[in-house]
C-alpha cells in the first residue's frame, strides 16, 4: 500500500521512530551476500559498479552463480520507476538543471552539505567511517566523497538520467548498496572496533536522515535559487520537486517522508532540522573539511573568505524556520561586514534583474564566477591525473562552459 505524503502527521515522535528504520531491500542483500561467505567479494563487487556506468544481466556474470542470482535480484528490484513518475515533468526538471547547473554546484558545497552537517547524529555517521575527513593535510578522502555526491547529481539530473535503466537510476541503485554496506560495518564494529550506538544515534543512514539528505539536494536547492533571485516557474519547481521524489523512492525512502511540493518539502526539512540539528564536533569537522577543499580548489586568495560566508547566508532562511542557529552548530561565524553584505545583495540584485533573458546567458556569466571556479576546479582535481574520474555530459560541459580535462 502507497501512503501519500501528509505533512501533519509528521510529528517528533513519527520522525523519531523513522530513526529505527533503514533500507530492508539493499539491507538484505548486503547481509545475503556476507553471510553467504563472499565477504571478501565486497570490495570487487564495489569495483565493477565503479567501473560500469550501466546495469545488465551480464554485469555480474564473472562472480559466482549463486553470488551473482543475489546481485541481479536486488538490480531487478531496485531499478523499478514508480507508477506515478512523469517523464514531461523530469524533462522540464533536467531543463531546469542545464540551466543552472553551475549553481546547483555552489548550492551544494555551500547550502546542502552544511545543513546536513547540522544534523549532529547524522554527520556523525559521516565522521565515523572517516570518509569526508582530511588527514595530515590530505583533502583526497573530503574530495572523493564530494565528487562522488557531485558526480550523482549530474548522473540523475542530465537527460535521461531518471529513463529506466538510465544512469542516474543505476548510481542510485549502487549508492543504496555502499549504504547498507556502511550499516552493516558499522554495526559489527568494524571501523573503530566498537559496535554502532543505535541507542543514541538511531540506525546509521536511516529514514529520517534520509529524507533530511534528500530536502538538501530538492527544496534547499530550490531555495538558494530563490535568495539569488532565480525566479523559476510554477511548472518548472513542481517540475524539479518530482525529479527527486523520484530520486527518493529509488533510493529506499518511505512514501511517508517524500513531499509532492517545494512548500512541503521545506516544511518537512524545516521539522527534521528542529527535531536533529545539534552543535557536534563531527559537524563542525566536517564543515572544516569542506570548506577546506573549496579554498583548496579556487584559485589564489581572492574567494578564501566566501565559503564560510555564503554557507551562513544559505542557511539563515532554515534557521528561522527550524528555530535553531544551525551557522553556530558547524562552526560557521555570522559576517558582520558591511562590504560583503553590500557585494552579496549586489550580486542577489543582479543575477535576478537579468535571469529573464533569453537562454539565461547572463545569469551565468555573473552569478557563475564563484560557481564556475569551484565546479572548474572539481574537475581539474579529479580529471588531472587522479584514478577516479568526475564526468560530465558534453551537452552539459558546453551549457555550463567549462573545459573537460
Amino acid at each position: 500500500m502507497n501512503i501519500s505524503f501528509d505533512l501533519d502527521s509528521i510529528t517528533e515522535k513519527i520522525l523519531e521512530d523513522f530513526r529505527k528504520v533503514t533500507d530492508p531491500l539493499a539491507d538484505n542483500t548486503v547481509k545475503n551476500i556476507i553471510e553467504s561467505g563472499y565477504e571478501k567479494q565486497i570490495n570487487e563487487i564495489f569495483m565493477t559498479l565503479v567501473r560500469s556506468s550501466s546495469y545488465d544481466e551480464t554485469t555480474f556474470s564473472g562472480f559466482d552463480a549463486e553470488l551473482s542470482i543475489v546481485l541481479n535480484d536486488y538490480f531487478r528490484k531496485s531499478s523499478i520507476l514508480p507508477e506515478w513518475a512523469d517523464q514531461s515533468k523530469i524533462k522540464i526538471g533536467e531543463q531546469v538543471f542545464i540551466t543552472y547547473g553551475p549553481e546547483v554546484f555552489m548550492l551544494l558545497n555551500m547550502s546542502s552539505l552544511p545543513m546536513c552537517y547540522t544534523c549532529a547524529k547524522g554527520a556523525q555517521v559521516l565522521y565515523e567511517t572517516g570518509r569526508l575527513l582530511s588527514h595530515n593535510s590530505d583533502i583526497d578522502p573530503l574530495a572523493r566523497r564530494l565528487m562522488e555526491t557531485a558526480q550523482m547529481i549530474v548522473n540523475v539530473m542530465a537527460p535521461g538520467g531518471l529513463s529506466p535503466n538510465g544512469m542516474g537510476v543505476v548510481t542510485i541503485q549502487k549508492i543504496r548498496l555502499i549504504h547498507a554496506s556502511i550499516r552493516y560495518f558499522l554495526k559489527e564494529g568494524q571501523y573503530k572496533n566498537t559496535p554502532w550506538d543505535t541507542s543514541t544515534y538511531g540506525e546509521p543512514i536511516n529514514q529520517e536522515d534520509l529524507a533530511g539528505t534528500l530536502m538538501s539536494f530538492g527544496p534547499v536547492i530550490l531555495s538558494g535559487l530563490k535568495q539569488l533571485n532565480v525566479e523559476l516557474s510554477e511548472s518548472e519547481t513542481d517540475a524539479y520537486m518530482h525529479c527527486w521524489k523520484i530520486v527518493g523512492h529509488l533510493m529506499g525512502i518511505q512514501s511517508e517522508l517524500l513531499p509532492d511540493t517545494y512548500e512541503q518539502g521545506f516544511e518537512l526539512a524545516s521539522k527534521i532540522l528542529n527535531h536533529q540539528a545539534a552543535e557536534s564536533e563531527a559537524g563542525k569537522a566536517l564543515t572544516e573539511s569542506c570548506i577546506d577543499y573549496v579554498n583548496h580548489i579556487t584559485p589564489g586568495n581572492a574567494f578564501r573568505n566566501v565559503p564560510s560566508f555564503m554557507m551562513d547566508f544559505f542557511l539563515e532562511e532554515f534557521s528561522k524556520a527550524s528555530g535553531k542557529d544551525l551557522s553556530s552548530f558547524i562552526g560557521i561565524q555570522a559576517e558582520s561586514n558591511r562590504k560583503d553584505k553590500i557585494a552579496l545583495s549586489l550580486t542577489k540584485y543582479i543575477v535576478g534583474k537579468i535571469s529573464h533573458l533569453e537562454h539565461h546567458l547572463f545569469i551565468r556569466k555573473v552569478s557563475s564566477v564563484f560557481n564556475r571556479l569551484l565546479l572548474q576546479g572539481i574537475i581539474h582535481h579529479f580529471n588531472g591525473g587522479k584514478k577516479v574520474y568526475f564526468s560530465i555530459p558534453p551537452s552539459l560541459q558546453k551549457s555550463w562552459r567549462v573545459e573537460k580535462v
